[in-house]
């Protein structure tokens, strides 16, 4: 049988990892100004951003001219951005904090026009159960995952929610390779071949990787790649939101109501829990404040003069609670910075409770 693949074209963009933030953001410059030109010229259909507003915070605080057409390109659903600030790792981080997370990051993705969310975890080491309340809880009913699934079908309930498994993960950059069209139709061949074991009529493929842009001529590769596989497959440049819809009666076929941390099939890297314990610590220590500040805030009316700032705070949390960050699994300059932050972070928290404290009259169990 021959099937249909909806190829997604998309990045996974790390703020930082193996190279420093601003290292990675001077590459997302290069990626992103390109990207929006495909997008503007209609050499592409759309681009799915990653699941994560930080990346495109980072690009529009330098590019800040760049915005408009940002904002037209995810009016006419050509750029799919959000729902999450950042991807954090799921277990080293708490609900308050993922909670803020899907707040920050929806609250930019809605100011910029973007209507259309899937709980998008392709990269998270494992996945807890109690993440699927939580995206319930911002309107969201899908969601996109692959780390942590063992031998699943490509779709499946996930304690209730319409789920997609990326079989053979996110990173699939044949058409970037440096070889041939006969030797990339190869390798597709043998990727689809995986993931149509384990899907139905119709196969879902993402289109790149960590760090990296679009190819120029993806779509003559396509047409390429579609003369040679003409049999099996035929690739059409869609959104996942296009395959939700085609596959929409597989989902009842298997369930799943526990959490997904099988390492079998996937690697999860749970040795990343107890690396660089200084961090893990320092993590502890600011989601606590930063809990603890926001609720002294709202006992004494001052969300007003506050609220940016605790926002301020929360988002550098959340950048260290990335799973390369929050992990310890960085070069160690990237930790000094993740240190750097948490030291602001309890400096803000600090200073607000303090100033409550004063102005008010109060103690830290006041309002307990």
């Amino acid at each position: 049988m021959k099937r249909q693949v909806i190829a997604y074209l998309h990045t996974h963009w790390d703020r930082e990892w193996y190279r420093e933030f601003e290292v990675f953001r001077l590459r997302l410059l290069r990626v992103f100004d390109n990207i929006l030109n495909m997008l503007e010229t209609n050499q592409i259909p759309c681009f799915y951003f990653d699941g994560q507003t930080s990346a495109l915070e980072d690009y529009l605080e330098i590019r800040p001219e760049k915005e408009a057409l940002v904002r037209s390109l995810i009016y006419s659903k050509k750029l799919y951005i959000g729902p999450f600030y950042c991807l954090v790792d799921e277990f080293l981080t708490d609900k308050t904090c993922f909670s803020k997370n899907l707040e920050l990051g929806m609250k930019r993705a809605i100011e910029l026009g973007c209507t259309d969310f899937i709980g998008y975890l392709p990269d998270t080491f494992g996945h807890s159960q109690n993440v699927v309340e939580i995206l319930r809880e911002f309107g969201m009913d899908k969601c996109i995952v692959w780390r942590g699934c063992g031998d699943f079908p490509a779709e499946f309930k996930w304690c209730g929610m319409d789920t997609v498994n990326l079989v053979r993960g996110y990173f699939q950059n044949v058409f970037s390779l440096n070889c041939d069209i006969e030797q990339k139709a190869e390798i597709l061949k043998k990727e689809l071949d995986k993931i149509a074991e384990k899907s139905g009529e119709y196969i879902l493929y993402p289109i790149g990787g960590d760090h990296l842009g679009v190819e120029k001529d993806i779509y003559d590769q396509i047409l390429a790649v579609n003369e040679i596989l003409k049999e099996d497959y035929e690739i059409k440049l869609s959104s996942p939101f296009e395959y939700f819809q085609l596959v929409a009666d597989r989902f009842e076929q298997f369930e799943y109501n526990d959490e997904l941390r099988d390492n079998s099939k996937t690697f999860t890297l749970q040795g990343c829990y107890s690396s660089r314990l200084d961090l893990k610590r320092l993590n502890i220590e600011c989601s606590h404040k930063l809990n603890l500040a926001s609720r002294f805030v709202r006992f004494c009316n001052a969300e007003e003069k506050y609220e940016s700032v605790l926002d301020y705070a929360y988002k550098m949390l959340i950048q260290n609670q990335a799973h390369d960050s929050i992990c310890g699994c960085s070069i160690d300059d990237v930790h000094s910075e993740n240190t750097l932050r948490y030291k602001k972070i309890l400096q803000i928290t600090n200073t607000i409770i303090s100033e409550l404290k004063f102005e008010n009259h109060l103690d830290e169990n006041s309002f307990l």
